[in-house]
């Protein structure tokens, strides 16, 4: 390294922390967790900063599971520089949680979860107010109503697919998160799921069940139960068809209505949406 590059190095090193951190901010989390720390002690310390790990977004795309594989660019990245034999997904799930130190207000996960991580997140992260789940295997599905009830703060939660629980989930959200606003899910919505929104959650806001198989009668249930609803989405669902003048006319107090490609059928199709009561995930396991 010749004098101008230490001078730039030192120049780096000596920045004031909050500078540092505002950097580090504008990282992908991936390069805050495996690269950033190792540049200097400075930049260590910035890097711990528990404002930087408030927002874990862990899906990675479409390509989560091969994100967090060992021999992913991640996974090669803890090795070379942590000595890390194996990473895994619930390995680099506690290290982020622990940067948070509680503090994380938003976490996306994916389809690489047990029973621990589902524990870990929902006992160590009590702050969380956005939180978005993959499709769940039949045994967390069933604990989901427990684990949701511990955040208080909670105001979005967005389902990939509709658990088989959501009316008791629904139903711990409405008593204990008074700030709950926002609602996304997919999958198969029965008269029951329909029913534990207009009871359990009728001060949503925001409500999203694009791609959903979403009966006509189920959909006018929501309507007519959550009268705060300022946006309603529901586009490409089946089940009911985007020009049905009923559903228009019950939905004109909401002030953003999208029905857009959805249409009526005579007979189910198992084509037009996959895996509807099919309530057990395809649970990838590489831990």
């Amino acid at each position: 390294m010749d004098t101008g590059e230490e001078e730039a190095a030192a120049r780096w090193g000596d920045m004031d922390a909050d500078c540092l951190v505002e950097i580090f901010r504008r990282l992908p989390l991936d390069d805050v967790a495996a690269a950033a720390p190792l540049v200097c002690r400075s930049w260590r310390a910035a890097a711990r900063d528990a404002s930087l790990w408030r927002a874990l977004d862990l899906r990675g795309g479409g390509g989560a599971a091969a994100r967090f594989m060992p021999w992913s660019p991640l996974g090669a990245a803890f090795a070379a520089r942590y000595g890390v034999r194996r990473f895994t997904f619930a390995g680099y799930l506690r290290l982020c949680v622990a940067r948070a130190a509680g503090r994380a207000a938003e976490l996306a996960l994916p389809p690489l979860l047990g029973a621990p991580e589902l524990d870990l997140v929902s006992l160590r992260c009590p702050e969380l107010r956005r939180v978005a789940l993959p499709a769940l295997s039949a045994a967390d599905d069933a604990r989901l109503p427990g684990l949701v009830a511990r955040w208080r703060r909670l105001e979005h939660l967005e389902l990939e697919h509709r658990p088989a629980s959501f009316p008791a989930a629904a139903a711990r959200v409405g008593a204990g998160c008074p700030g709950f606003s926002s609602l996304k899910m997919a999958g198969a919505i029965r008269d029951v799921d329909a029913a534990a929104m207009a009871t359990s959650l009728p001060r949503l806001k925001r409500l999203c069940l694009d791609g959903c198989y979403l009966p006509r009668h189920e959909l006018l249930a929501v309507i007519h139960g959550c009268l705060e609803l300022e946006s309603l989405s529901a586009k490409h669902c089946v089940g009911f068809d985007e020009g049905d003048e009923e559903v228009a006319r019950e939905a004109a107090m909401i002030g953003r209505l999208e029905v857009g490609g959805s249409r009526l059928v005579d007979k189910f199709d198992q084509r037009d949406v996959d895996g509807l009561d099919d309530d057990t995930s395809s649970y990838v396991d590489v831990m």
